[in-house]
């Protein structure tokens, strides 16, 4: 009697039903397991549909033993949700930029959303068309923009229907959320306090005037300049690029004038501690033979030496807040009212001015 063939016996779902790879836990072999359906497996993941207290911790009880992990890439293209927020910043070597991306993911985390963080360069151009083409293929459910002038960019995101929150005044013209700081009024402080310690030869090192905060803090210095009647001619002003470098390079520029300045307002604080080491390769002693002020305060404007007098912006607020307004606008959709914020500035004396 010929031997009876038997078939295969399936110990596994076909490669149709696993997630990521031939050897990866499935939500069918979690289901199983678990003694619930694929759909309510799909429910404990999601949290888009209510599961019992009882059946959650069942569900998640099967997955943490099986050593289940789920295809994120593959649940984004069934919800068109990612779980993912794009921070696209100017240039992440400038620590007012990290510092931005962890109040970000702060506020977001609580929604078990990540951030991912694009830098685009300190150039300008950039990548920043190259990076929201990637936000929008990965279905980013919300996009922070902290780089000024890209409007086309932004409208993209727009039109594939990301919310966008924009970082920075002046950073679009178009009617979406922002948050920014005063950047007008923080350079007029910072002549007033130079102004107030005696100073009247004040220079400036700007930021590129191309796009903000450069414009706007170039505006404030000169109105500044001019309520308070004090000269401003070519010869002391100055433009960086918002790098240490930069800095450097217009402070040997302005100490080399005939008519030197008493006092130089920098844009950022980056370039303020590139004209502090000018000032001491030169042996000028900060702040008795030249004053120096910067903006942001950054972590290293207290360590340098002397230490960094600077306009502080909260850069960790202001990522927090524009958190909180992209999560608004992913909850209540494109068509609600757009909001601001503006954050407040402070004057944070200390040695060099």
């Amino acid at each position: 009697m010929a031997a009876r063939a038997m078939a295969p016996r399936k110990t596994g779902l076909d490669s149709s039903e696993r997630g990521d790879g031939a050897s990866a836990v499935t939500i069918q072999a979690v289901a199983t397991a678990a003694g619930v359906s694929k759909t309510t497996v799909s429910h404990v993941l999601s949290g888009n549909r209510p599961v019992s207290a009882d059946t959650r911790r069942r569900v998640e009880k099967v997955m943490d033993e099986l050593g289940f992990s789920p295809n994120f890439f593959a649940q984004a293209l069934n919800r068109n949700r990612s779980n993912t927020i794009a921070l696209i910043a100017q240039d992440i070597t400038n620590p007012f930029y990290p510092s931005l991306a962890r109040g970000l993911q702060a506020a977001v985390s609580s929604r078990d959303q990540v951030v991912m963080l694009f830098d685009a360069g300190a150039g300008e151009g950039g990548l920043t068309h190259a990076f929201v083409t990637d936000a929008i293929q990965r279905r980013a459910d919300g996009v922070v923009i902290a780089i000024s002038d890209v409007d086309d960019d932004i409208a993209r995101l727009r039109d594939a229907g990301i919310p966008v929150v924009a970082v920075g005044s002046g950073a679009s013209k178009l009617p979406i959320d922002w948050v920014t700081a005063d950047d007008e009024r923080i350079a007029a402080d910072a002549v007033m306090h130079l102004h107030l310690l005696g100073h009247r030869r004040i220079a400036t090192i700007t930021g590129p005037l191309g796009h903000t905060p450069g414009k706007p803090r170039h505006v404030g210095y000169l109105r500044a300049m001019a309520d308070l009647d004090l000269p401003v001619t070519s010869e002391l002003i100055e433009h960086g690029e918002w790098t240490r470098e930069s800095g450097f390079e217009a402070m040997m520029r302005l100490a080399a004038r005939r008519d030197r300045p008493s006092a130089v307002f920098c844009a950022n604080d980056m370039m303020a501690i590139g004209a502090l080491d000018a000032a001491r390769r030169l042996g000028l002693s900060v702040p008795q033979d030249v004053a120096i002020l910067g903006v942001d305060d950054i972590d290293a404007a207290a360590l340098v030496r002397p230490a960094l007098t600077t306009v502080r912006i909260p850069a960790e607020e202001i990522g927090r807040a524009a958190g909180e307004l992209l999560l608004h606008r992913i909850s209540e959709g494109m068509t609600t009212t757009h909001r601001h914020v503006l954050v407040q500035h402070t004057l944070q004396i200390r040695e060099s001015a």
